[in-house]
């Protein structure tokens, strides 16, 4: 599902705004734009797949970089901010931020290869 670094990004940003079940911002209104195989606004359940697939693959991470990678994007912390949490420098910080989104990538083309191999 993830191809660049900056697609893991962007949705590490956003995984927090998924709407929430009884919000009626989720469902299409009126026919016209209610299809029956998806009652939901365009792109949701895309973005429900997407939320599954990042929080899988944090899970495939070490304790440390799943945190480095929360802090940084999802609670959009400045970098020294993140390595002193960490008790690294700044630098390392760098370093394990893109070893970890690597780690990341990797993960998902072995996910998608095994899915074409299904």
């Amino acid at each position: 599902m993830f191809r660049t670094r900056q697609q893991l990004i962007d949705t590490l940003a956003r995984i927090e705004d998924v709407p929430v079940a009884g919000s009626i911002s989720l469902v299409s209104v009126g026919r016209s734009r209610c299809e029956p195989t998806e009652p939901f606004r365009p792109g949701f359940l895309g973005s429900l797949q997407r939320r599954d697939e990042i929080l899988e693959l944090l899970r495939g991470l070490d304790e440390r970089s799943q945190r480095l990678l929360l802090l940084w994007f999802t609670l959009d912390r400045p970098p020294a901010e993140v390595a002193s949490a960490l008790g690294i420098s700044r630098v390392h910080c760098y370093r394990l931020r893109n070893k970890a989104l690597d780690e990341m990538l990797e993960a998902s083309e072995g996910r998608r290869e095994t899915a074409r191999a299904s």
